[in-house]
C-alpha cells in the first residue's frame, strides 16, 4: 500500500501532481499499471476501442497497406501501450494468415503485468519491447507506429490561473490530511501554458510534459512510417472551456473519482486526464518535414464502421467519435 503523506514528506513537504501520478501509477511494487492493473474490457479495470469493436484493426491495417504502398516498404508495425493485446489480435485477424507471418509486430509496453498478459496472448507473434528505443532498433528505423490511450497515462502536471498568474498544483500534508497546495512555478512546462492564455480566474489546466520528454527522447532514432496516436482530448481552447476545475480523474471498476477523491488511493485506480492536442501538435510542428493530420475518431473510423451498435457508438457525432482525436504524422 503506498503511504502517500510519507512520499510527500521525502519530497520535502509537497508533491506536484505529475510525481503523484508517476507514484500512483508506476511505483515499482504498488503502482496502478506496475502491479495493481487485472485487466482491460469490460471485466477489466476500463474498455478500450479495441476491447469493443474490430473496427480499429480494419482502419489500422488499411492505412498501414497505404502507407507500404506509399514508402514502397513493408513497414513492422509498432504498437505502443498494448493493454491485454486485444487491439494487436485484431490487426494480426485482419492481416490473415499469410500476410500476418510476413511482417513483423512490435509491441512496447512498460508494465510488467501487461506484459504478462501480452506473451500469453500472443506468444511468439510479436515481439515485446520494454522500451521505444529497443523497439526501433529492432525495426532499423522504420516502422508504421500507432498507439490508443497512450497519451492520457503519461503523468501531466496541473496548473491553476491565479490573480497573481499561473500557479502549480501540487499535495501536501495538513493536519494529517491530504491537501492541495497552490505554488509558484519554478520549473516552466515544456509546451508553454502562457501560449494558450486563459483569463477566467481559478481555470485548471494539465500539460503532459512526460510525455513531450518521452516522445522527444527516442525521436530521433525513427527514420520513417506512419505514426498515429488516438486518445481523449481536444484542442486546448476547446478542451477547457467547459471545464473550469480541468480533467483530472480516477477510474476504478468503470466508476469515476474526481476532487479530492482521485488521491484517496493511490496505485488502486487509475489516474488520469484529458490530452491537450494543441501540445501534441505543437510537438509535431518541431519536425521539421513531416506531414501531420488531425482529425476525430469518427472521421478516422467511420468508412470502415459495420453498422454494429458498438461501431455506431464509436463513431458517434455527439459521443466517442468526437471525444477521441487522430493525429498522424507521416515520416518519409
Amino acid at each position: 500500500m503506498i503511504r502517500l503523506s510519507d512520499h510527500i514528506a521525502s519530497a520535502g513537504g509537497w508533491m506536484p501532481i505529475d510525481a503523484f501520478m508517476e507514484l500512483a501509477l508506476y511505483h515499482p511494487g504498488e503502482g496502478y499499471y506496475s502491479a495493481s492493473i487485472q485487466n482491460i474490457g469490460i471485466r477489466g479495470d476500463f474498455s478500450t476501442t479495441a476491447t469493443l469493436s474490430p473496427i480499429l484493426a480494419k482502419a489500422l491495417v488499411d492505412k498501414w497497406r497505404q502507407a507500404c504502398e506509399t514508402t514502397g516498404k513493408k513497414l513492422p508495425f509498432l504498437e505502443i501501450g498494448a493493454g491485454n493485446a486485444a487491439l494487436a489480435m485484431a490487426v494480426m485477424n485482419e492481416l490473415g494468415f499469410w500476410k500476418r507471418l510476413s511482417v513483423h509486430y512490435h509491441i512496447v509496453e512498460s508494465s510488467p503485468n501487461l506484459r504478462d498478459f501480452q506473451y500469453l496472448a500472443l506468444g511468439n507473434r510479436a515481439t515485446i519491447h520494454n522500451n521505444m528505443e529497443k523497439a526501433l532498433k529492432a525495426c532499423k528505423g522504420r516502422a508504421f507506429i500507432f498507439s490508443n490511450e497512450l497519451v492520457d497515462a503519461f503523468p501531466a502536471r496541473v496548473f491553476e490561473q491565479t490573480e497573481e498568474g499561473w500557479m502549480e498544483v501540487g499535495l501536501t500534508v495538513k493536519n494529517g490530511a491530504i491537501a492541495e497546495e497552490l505554488r509558484p512555478i519554478t520549473k516552466p512546462p515544456r509546451i508553454s501554458i502562457l501560449e494558450y492564455s486563459c483569463t477566467r480566474l481559478g481555470q485548471r489546466i494539465e500539460i503532459h510534459d512526460s510525455y513531450a520528454h518521452w516522445f522527444t527522447s527516442w525521436l530521433p532514432q525513427w527514420k520513417s512510417g506512419v505514426m498515429t496516436t488516438i486518445d481523449y482530448g481536444d484542442d486546448f481552447r476547446q478542451l477547457y472551456a467547459r471545464r473550469p476545475h480541468g480533467t483530472l480523474r480516477a477510474y476504478y471498476n468503470h466508476r469515476m473519482f474526481t476532487g479530492m477523491d482521485v488521491y484517496a488511493h493511490p496505485g488502486k485506480m487509475d489516474v488520469t486526464c484529458d490530452v491537450n492536442f494543441s501540445a501534441l501538435k505543437d510537438l509535431c510542428a518541431q519536425c521539421i518535414g513531416d506531414q501531420v493530420d488531425y482529425l476525430t475518431q469518427r472521421d478516422y473510423l467511420l468508412p470502415y464502421a459495420s453498422g454494429s451498435l458498438q461501431d455506431r457508438f464509436l463513431t458517434a457525432e455527439a459521443g466517442a467519435g468526437a471525444e477521441f482525436k487522430v493525429l498522424i504524422q507521416t515520416r518519409n
